[in-house]
């Protein structure tokens, strides 16, 4: 049986599920009973073809049997729903004071300003009939001069990848048969089927937007245009060719980071699987059996630049740190590394490791059914932390020096509580709520360290937000063929989050890296994503840099 959607949410109050199943075995069931019967049904079958696929997590359940997301908010009210007696806590913090309730701010209009379309072609509209200077057509005396114009967005569209078709004039003499061909342009004649602006769109709708190659050869082949899925790879192969030495020279900036961050995430890559399963059962069998892509984010300590970096294959986290650690002058102190632990940490270098609170948090939300008031204190106090970091100072020494006055006392309080629940017998330590205390015990200075040194984030939410561009195309294309593409991939993912993290524009720096091969092979450092604009300010400004270029042969 192939595997099944997730059921819809089940609402599993104990006094209607008492009540169902007393009607079940009087044999006297109400018509509103079925839909709930056929839920249950379903989530049953599901929850068993989850298991044995081995695809079950506590996330998931709770997104069927309970809330989808971990916000304070709704914790409150799905325990509310659950335990009338847990209202009063909306109305009161962790410590038992009362709060007010803040309104939720409305929706705009969706519309952006004007400011905000900075590639947008600016198109300037005369007056019919006047201009500066003129005297006023009313009172006849005035003279009339410029005021800011307004503004009108028009947006216009455009299949993303469009077709030339050169048919240079041929001529021949009917004397002595020779055969004249029209020269075609240099680009044309040197150049791929693609050409620079393809590659740079193609590679962005694929490893930014997420939409697989097939998908876009579906795409042009309804529009007129088809194109193969094996020519669009064909196309960001060439464009990572290219990436080579940005990508390398990334690498090397990154190991010299003062801060990074790290984790991995699960990816498939067929011929690993396929050369492993030839494998099974011989001397020379693997015994690690996934794979994985790793996202790390390097902050530069002089430059403030950040660099994305994806390493998809065989190696965890930690031991694609370790590699990218090798490349770090040893004359610079151990970096600050924020993490989750566990294979996050680098085997043969030295780390200030700070683990995530975020996900220690995450550990005790998901126990709040079985433990709501505990939860609740300890979600409140770690509320506090966040707020404290939201509003503390922008400058690292100060910032620390804040959240020494305002979180240490939090933090105490969290491990004390906790502490207590232990020594109390209220919470046993083989339980669930134990184990999360046992995990924040454990990782109390990796946790802490936000304290201790200035520039430690309190959570790894940035890389956490990196990786979810691979799980978008992890789910739109399921895998890669070859661990070449799984390089190709990284190259053009490492490029483009980079420019994304730097605010840069990824479809002009993709078009100046292909249209600038020569300066960048003789010194890539130049001409990464954050400095490029800088050292091409002096050259001419190429077309790629001011607007989209138009396609050979059209007219503006």
């Amino acid at each position: 049986m192939r595997m099944m959607k997730a059921p819809k949410q089940i609402s599993l109050e104990p006094e209607k599920i008492e009540e169902l199943i007393d009607r079940l075995e009087k044999k006297s069931l109400n018509e509103d009973d079925y839909p709930l019967l056929i839920e249950l049904i379903k989530g049953m079958v599901w929850l068993n073809l989850s298991l044995k696929e081995k695809k079950l997590s506590i996330k998931r359940l709770r997104a069927v049997f309970g809330i989808k997301t971990e916000t304070a908010s709704k914790l409150l009210d799905f325990l509310e729903k659950n335990d009338p007696k847990q209202s009063d806590a909306k109305s009161s913090d962790p410590d038992g004071n009362p709060t007010e309730k803040k309104k939720k701010k409305k929706g705009g209009s969706g519309h952006r300003p004007a400011s905000d379309y900075t590639e947008a072609r600016i198109i300037k509209i005369a007056h019919e009939t006047l201009k500066k200077g003129d005297l006023c057509p009313d009172c006849k005396q005035g003279k009339l001069f410029n005021l800011s114009p307004g503004t009108v967005l028009q947006i216009v569209g455009a299949p993303h990848l469009q077709v030339e078709i050169y048919k240079p004039e041929r001529l021949r003499c009917s004397l002595c048969g020779k055969t004249f061909t029209a020269r075609l342009p240099q680009e044309i004649m040197n150049g791929t089927r693609g050409d620079r602006t393809a590659k740079a769109i193609v590679s962005l709708m694929k490893y930014r937007g997420g939409l697989p190659f097939y998908r876009q050869e579906q795409m042009q082949n309804i529009l007129g245009n088809p194109i193969t899925a094996s020519e669009l790879w064909k196309m960001t192969a060439d464009l990572a060719d290219q990436l080579l030495e940005i990508y390398a020279e990334m690498c090397h900036q990154a190991a010299q980071g003062k801060l990074l961050h790290n984790d991995d995430t699960t990816a498939r890559i067929l011929s690993i699987a396929k050369e492993r399963k030839e494998k099974l059962g011989t001397e020379s069998e693997e015994k690690r059996t996934g794979t994985f892509t790793t996202g790390i984010i390097s902050i530069l300590e002089n430059s403030q630049a950040e660099i994305a970096l994806f390493f998809t294959g065989r190696q965890h986290a930690g031991e694609n740190m370790n590699d990218l650690l090798d490349l770090r002058n040893q004359n610079l102190p151990p970096p600050l590394q924020q993490c989750d632990g566990g294979h996050n940490i680098p085997k043969d270098h030295e780390t200030d490791v700070s683990n995530c609170l975020a996900h220690a948090r995450r550990k005790f939300y998901e126990l709040a059914d079985n433990h709501p008031k505990e939860v609740l204190k300890i979600i409140g106090w770690f509320a506090k932390i966040f707020a404290n970091d939201k509003e503390g100072p922008p400058e690292e020494d100060a910032r620390l020096k804040w959240h020494q006055e305002k979180s240490t006392p939090i933090m105490n309080q969290i491990k004390a509580y906790c502490k207590q629940l232990i020594e109390t017998k209220q919470v046993e330590p083989n339980s669930s709520m134990g184990k999360a205390i046992t995990y924040l015990t454990n990782q109390w200075e990796g946790l802490t360290l936000f304290l201790k040194k200035p520039g430690v984030p309190l959570t790894n939410n940035k890389d956490e937000r990196l990786l979810k561009r691979a799980v978008l195309n992890r789910k739109n294309a399921y895998f890669y063929k070859t661990e070449k593409g799984a390089n190709i991939g990284d190259i053009l993912m490492s490029t483009i989050e980079t420019c994304v993290l730097n605010k840069v524009n990824p479809w002009n720096y993709l078009l100046a890296i292909q249209e600038h091969q020569d300066k960048i092979q003789k010194n890539p450092k130049l001409y990464l994503p954050w400095n490029y604009q800088k050292h091409l300010k002096q050259e001419e400004p190429s077309h790629s840099q001011s607007c989209p270029p138009q396609p050979h042969g059209s007219s503006k």
